[in-house]
């Protein structure tokens, strides 16, 4: 059945709008088909049908029966690019203030944050945090990362993993004793918090469905109820990436968040993931460690590389 364009309109300026105020944000789940159907006062074929156009254009993630999500940002398309556009004109605008011209820009980019390649002491207490922030800080920030266990500091006696790194990164949950070893060590130290609209999309999925997260590490089982739990033991189930036959018994139409960590012990899950790729860390703790590493480009020796 092919989309009426006029509903498929419809549904999509809903969609963009409640983008632009915010209240849908990528990963989110719409509204299922009949109940939209319901509505609209159309039939339900219909608004599969514009679903499914709209998955063409980019705009939404259709997850079989666990229903219709707003894609995540790099799926969009023109919106994205213009958004982008003007985002990077406002960038150049500011460098050309600052005498930096556009075909120096560049350059002047990588000097500030890849003129060395600096060595970053991801310190956690369990791996399924510290493999998402290495891999992150690998992927997105071109760092050299190690992990270190948050259980082997000592203060000024930290391993030698943390004392031949450039700078150290930890959560909250390991703040002082990570501190006082960045201190001890005369080393930048940066606190990663977990990105605000990853956090809300857990929390809104906890609180109106329940949700089921896979874990590598018992711990970060613990620490995730601690964190997201609303008081209903039955809203969070915690699974073992190493329990394969509750996970082959786990429902197909209900999405569940795996760690990185999981899935890469895991590479052939098949299930629907409520976060197949976001980011984890938040634009304050961004801004943070960007800093870091912009201050250390600077402040480099010559000759190092």
């Amino acid at each position: 059945m092919p989309a009426d364009p006029r509903l498929a309109d419809r549904i999509r300026k809903r969609i963009v709008g409640e983008m632009h105020l915010g209240h849908l944000r990528p990963g989110d789940r719409l509204p299922p088909v009949r109940e939209l159907s319901r509505e609209l006062d159309v039939d339900h074929r219909a608004v599969g049908a514009v679903y499914r156009a709209l998955e063409a254009e980019g705009l939404v993630e259709v997850r079989g029966r666990a229903g219709a999500y707003l894609a995540h940002q790099e799926r969009l398309g023109g919106e994205l690019v213009e958004e982008t556009a003007t985002w990077l004109a406002g960038v150049l605008a500011e460098a050309r203030r600052r005498r930096v011209g556009i075909p120096e820009f560049p350059e002047f980019v990588r000097s500030c944050t890849a003129r060395v390649r600096l060595r970053c002491a991801c310190i956690e207490s369990n791996a399924d945090s510290g493999t998402a922030i290495r891999m992150e800080l690998q992927e997105e920030f071109g760092l050299e990362v190690v992990s270190v266990p948050a259980a082997g500091l000592r203060g000024a006696c930290a391993p030698r993993d943390v004392s031949g790194a450039d700078f150290l990164v930890t959560t909250a949950f390991h703040a002082p004793e990570v501190r006082a070893a960045a201190e001890a060590a005369g080393k930048p130290f940066a606190l990663v918090t977990v990105h605000p609209e990853m956090a809300g999309i857990i929390e809104r999925r906890v609180r109106s469905d329940g949700l089921t997260v896979i874990v590598a590490d018992p711990e970060y089982g613990e620490r995730f109820r601690s964190v997201y739990g609303d008081g209903r033991p039955e809203s969070i189930r915690v699974v073992l990436a190493d329990d394969r036959g509750t996970i082959a018994r786990l429902d197909r139409s209900r999405p569940v968040l795996a760690t990185r960590a999981v899935r890469l012990m895991l590479p052939d899950l098949d299930l629907p993931l409520l976060l197949p790729r976001y980011p984890s860390i938040s634009p304050d703790s961004t801004r943070d460690i960007v800093e870091i590493l912009i201050r250390l480009n600077m402040g480099a020796e010559p000759g190092r590389e």
